[in-house]
């Protein structure tokens, strides 16, 4: 008997199970599609390394592609390909070319412990062998890695990666980066020989294709700092130790070369080091010239310490002479200890024969012992009376000194006061030639003990590298170029012990400097000042700069007051720290009449800015010497950097703000503009100080026109303007210029739009 509610209830159960059978059939189905589809694109277009990968969605038959590749025509293929495909009904979506990473860039990065990976790569398994890399190379280490996949690694880029990331290790601190066909690496090595590879390694890439672009790496820091010559009894001269820079390296070596000439083999174990003691080419300069001056010994600078110690010269007077020398040399930084082995003193002379008077002996008749005197003759008795003696003389004589020769001049009272000139003049002046014009005038007459006083006048002038001296009557007197202030200090304490009787001044005008010079470098640790200022007011003055600037309380000064300047130097010197505290990082110098300016920067205005100072921003007789680059990595493209960009591009494309030639700042069309964009862009870095600056032309300086205040009111309008469009005031400043700082030349064409403008500077 048919029962239907019975067998009905059966058909639920395999209903479900048809329903679930179906279900997992299209998954698979549409599982199947898909991959058949992705297969299709990569056999037509192929797969390119870094771009967006090419995915599959499939709903029933209907397939919606995406991804990116080489090129379109390779697209249009593929999708081409993909409606062909069996089972596929419609191909939705599509594919697109692949757009190059622009600039590509990747670096690797250390920072006491965090090694940082990051920056683009062409694949994932070349992210995954630069972490396994830095994992295997810094054990221990927490390694963050912020690799990204992207197109457009240039040739080579892989192996490039590869070899700068086996580098990481010989960085203290610091980063290696690759930008494009570029590389950089900068920071603190681990050990000067890790300083000196990798110097080598942006000499000579490791994968061709790629430059080096100059960064700020630098040596270890040493201490204590060691540096010392020795001098060997067969001639050869060996340095050990350190030096700061290249700079001073071959500065080191010049003078070596100087001093013991250049036949003289030189053994240079130098290695590069930060942390050398203030005044260290001073140094070394003296104990090179201490050196060449013993037949072997060394010469030894620990921190400020310096020794000295072997044999002095062959004569005995040349040698003491030489210890006197280097005692009164000794300053603030004085000589630990001095050994200077000398030869005995000469054998004394043997005594003079002494006569002794005949005993007064009675009986005794002289006449019986002497000859008895001859009578006059008549030629005798008629002679005339002696001529009287010649008037007196006074002491007239001088040397000098220049271009390695030195010449005498003047009357002295015998022979014997002559030869000891000369050997005096031997004793302190060495292998100088010597041309000796000076006579014997026996009528020369002087309450001076003269040996004394001509040996001192000859020890004085030995402390300049080119002058003269004179001693007329009583009277002192030296004009000349001491080689540095060590000279100075000698030359001032060995006026002080003049010979009795002498006038000697403290320490005259007519002595200086030369070559007179400030050197200054600065970089993001801080700004250092070595050489010489003419007075403290000058040094006021520059620590007032930095102290104004984002490296405040980051000065190392290590600079001398030294009078004797060139005129205008602290003018100069001035301008020179300006400029320099303007750039990313950078080294300046004044010497004499010259300025120097190296350095980088990311911004465009500024090295405009700078190059102008150079040309015309310098005391009348200066003459400037300046190279400024852009920045090709270490550039930050993030806010406020950004910021920094777009406002420096808005100030170049619109230069000219407010009506020419008049005190109304009211807005016109362009100013308005401007104010307009700088708010967009500002609103991007919310909370970062803003500085607004204002600038001027010179037209209408020569009527009277207060081109500063104007400058002043056009900034404060612009400040003003933006404040009230939303942005904080408590993040804008204003500063005047006038016409102190201008792009171009004023007397260029376009001088008149460029230089009156309103410029903005982002606290970094």
């Amino acid at each position: 008997m048919s029962q239907p509610a019975r067998w009905l209830w059966g058909l639920i159960p395999l209903a479900l199970l048809w329903g679930a059978g179906n279900l997992g059939l299209d998954a698979a189905i549409e599982r199947d599609v898909g991959e058949r589809a992705v297969q299709a694109v990569a056999a037509v277009a192929g797969k390119t390394p870094g771009a967006r990968p090419v995915l599959a969605q499939v709903d029933g038959r209907d397939v919606t592609i995406g991804g990116e590749v080489l090129s379109t025509d390779g697209a249009t293929k593929a999708m081409a390909q993909l409606r062909a495909e069996f089972g596929v009904r419609r191909a939705l979506g599509g594919l697109s070319q692949v757009v190059a990473q622009k600039p590509y860039s990747w670096f690797a990065s250390r920072q006491a412990e965090i090694v940082t990976l990051g920056g683009f790569v062409p694949d994932l398994d070349t992210a995954a062998a630069g972490l396994a890399a830095a994992a295997a190379a810094f054990p221990g280490m927490r390694i963050d890695d912020r690799q990204s996949v992207a197109f457009g690694a240039p040739d080579g880029f892989a192996a490039m990666a590869k070899a700068m990331l086996a580098e990481l290790p010989k960085l203290a601190s610091g980063r290696i980066a690759l930008d494009d066909g570029r590389f950089c690496i900068e920071g603190k090595a681990v050990s000067p020989e890790a300083f000196q590879a990798l110097s080598a390694i942006s000499a000579q890439p490791p994968q061709p294709g790629f430059r080096a672009v100059t960064c700020d790496l630098e040596p270890p820091t040493v201490s204590p700092y060691r540096w010392s010559a020795e001098r060997a009894a067969a001639g050869e001269v060996v340095l050990q130790g350190f030096y700061p820079n290249e700079d001073a390296h071959k500065q080191i070596l010049a003078t070596l070369q100087r001093a013991f000439g250049a036949a003289v083999p030189v053994r240079d174990g130098l290695k590069p080091g930060t942390g050398a003691p203030s005044a260290f080419l001073e140094k070394t300069a003296r104990a090179i010239g201490d050196l060449a001056r013993l037949r072997e010994g060394r010469a030894e600078l620990t921190g400020d310490v310096y020794t000295l110690s072997g044999k002095g010269p062959d004569s005995h007077d040349a040698c003491q002479a030489l210890r006197l020398q280097i005692a009164q040399m000794d300053g603030p930084d004085s000589v630990a200890q001095v050994a200077i082995d000398c030869p005995p003193p000469p054998p004394a002379p043997p005594p003079t024969p002494v006569i002794v008077p005949l005993p007064d002996i009675p009986g005794l008749i002289l006449n019986d012992v002497l000859p008895k005197a001859s009578a006059p003759s008549a030629a005798t008795a008629q002679a005339p009376p002696p001529a009287p003696p010649p008037a007196p003389v006074p002491l007239d004589w001088s040397a000098t000194l220049a271009d390695g020769h030195l010449g005498l001049k003047g009357g002295l009272p015998g022979e014997a006061v002559r030869s000891g000139i000369l050997a005096a003049a031997r004793r302190f002046f060495g292998e100088a030639s010597i041309q000796d014009g000076s006579s014997v005038e026996p009528a020369l007459r002087s309450d001076l003990d003269i040996p004394a006083a001509t040996a001192f006048a000859l020890e004085a002038l030995s402390k300049l590298k080119v002058g003269s001296v004179t001693l007329r009557d009583k009277a002192f007197a030296i004009a000349g170029q001491a080689a540095d202030a060590a000279s100075l200090m000698a030359l001032r304490q060995l006026l002080a012990a003049a010979p009795a009787g002498l006038s000697v001044p403290t320490l005259p005008e007519s002595v200086l400097v030369r070559p007179y010079g400030l050197a200054l470098s600065a970089d993001r640790t801080g700004l250092r000042l070595s050489g010489y200022v003419p007075d403290e007011a000058t040094r006021t003055a520059l620590a007032a700069l930095v102290a104004d600037s984002p490296l405040k309380g980051r000065l190392d000064d290590a600079t001398e007051v030294v009078p004797g300047a060139p005129a205008g130097f602290a003018a100069a010197a001035r301008t020179a720290m300006t400029d320099l505290l303007r750039l990313d990082l950078g080294s300046a110098s004044v010497e004499d009449d010259r300025v120097a300016i190296r350095g980088l920067t990311c911004r465009e205005l500024i090295k405009s800015e700078i190059e102008t100072s150079g040309a015309t921003g310098l005391p009348p007789g200066f003459k400037s010497d300046v190279a400024i680059a852009l920045r090709q990595t270490g550039c930050v493209v993030d806010p406020p950097a950004s910021c920094q960009n777009d406002l420096d591009g808005l100030t170049r494309s619109n230069p000219v703000l407010f009506g020419q030639g008049t005190s109304a700042v009211a807005l016109d069309a362009t100013t308005e503009k401007v104010v307009s964009e700088a708010v967009a862009i500002l609103k991007k870095c919310p909370g970062s100080p803003v500085t607004i600056e204002g600038h001027a032309n010179r037209d209408g300086e020569r009527g009277g026109f207060d081109n500063m205040h104007l400058s002043l009111r056009r900034a404060m309008r612009v400040r003003d303007e933006i404040a009230r469009r939303g942005i904080d005031p408590a993040q804008l400043t204003v500063k005047a210029y006038g016409s102190a700082r201008p792009l171009l030349p004023h007397e260029a064409r376009e001088a008149k739009a460029m230089n009156r403008r309103v410029q903005f500077t982002v606290a970094k």
